[in-house]
């Protein structure tokens, strides 16, 4: 049965297949025809939303990637302490991973995203890697954080991140304020030079949070 209603809709639908198609089959075992096929409209239509199939899941890791680098970025220039900020970016960023409505398992694959028509994906996926070392480094310069190899730490967050994905599956997790602070503390504590610190950066990030909702130079979920 086709889709009814308005281009918005059937696009939005189409994105939100493919991502479940990307997880449980793989980008290259996934053919426009198949996202045509879950959500009930012919192939032409889809072309009529995207130009090739490297452009749904281009749009998709934009929906993660864009927003996250805008969160980083504030992040590492907010006036707040670098520990604090470091536990306010996990707090929004794990947050809104967890509510996007895509599935994000089968987005973040090395080898698609070595094609050249994700060269822009790759790119701001390699940014935002650099910025959360940037991060962890001005906690150690401030002697708030453990010396600690700042790439290290930041594969580390990157695997707390993938496995958060992993938990999550394919849609919207009801639970993601509570994991978004579990993953905060669980960074903090094992870099903090002082982890009895950690109540006072809970607050500080929450003061934070705030004054970024009140901003329109970042893009935040919703935490109460």
């Amino acid at each position: 049965m086709a889709v009814r209603g308005p281009d918005g809709v059937t696009r939005q639908r189409a994105l939100i297949e493919a991502s479940r198609l990307f997880a449980a089959r793989g980008y290259h075992g996934t053919s426009t025809r198949d996202i045509a096929d879950a959500i009930g409209v012919r192939q032409p239509t889809i072309y009529r939303h995207f130009t090739s199939k490297a452009e749904i899941l281009a749009k998709l890791l934009d929906a993660d990637l864009l927003p996250a680098l805008e969160r980083i970025r504030s992040a590492l220039v907010a006036d707040a302490s670098p520990a604090a900020r470091l536990y306010a970016y996990l707090l929004v960023d794990v947050a809104a991973i967890l509510r996007l409505p895509y599935d994000v398992r089968g987005l973040y694959n090395d080898d698609v995203l070595e094609l050249p028509e994700l060269a822009a994906q790759a790119a701001q996926r390699t940014e935002m890697h650099q910025l959360t070392i940037m991060l962890v480094e001005q906690g150690i310069a401030s002697r708030e954080l453990h010396p600690i190899d700042a790439s290290f730490a930041q594969h580390a967050i990157t695997g707390l991140l993938l496995e958060v994905v992993r938990e999550r599956g394919a849609s919207p997790s009801p639970v993601s304020e509570v994991r978004a602070r579990e993953v905060a503390d669980f960074v903090l504590r094992a870099t903090l030079a002082d982890p009895t610190r950690l109540p006072d950066l809970q607050q500080a990030s929450a003061n934070l949070v705030t004054q970024w909702h009140t901003s329109n130079d970042v893009t935040l979920p919703q935490l109460t």
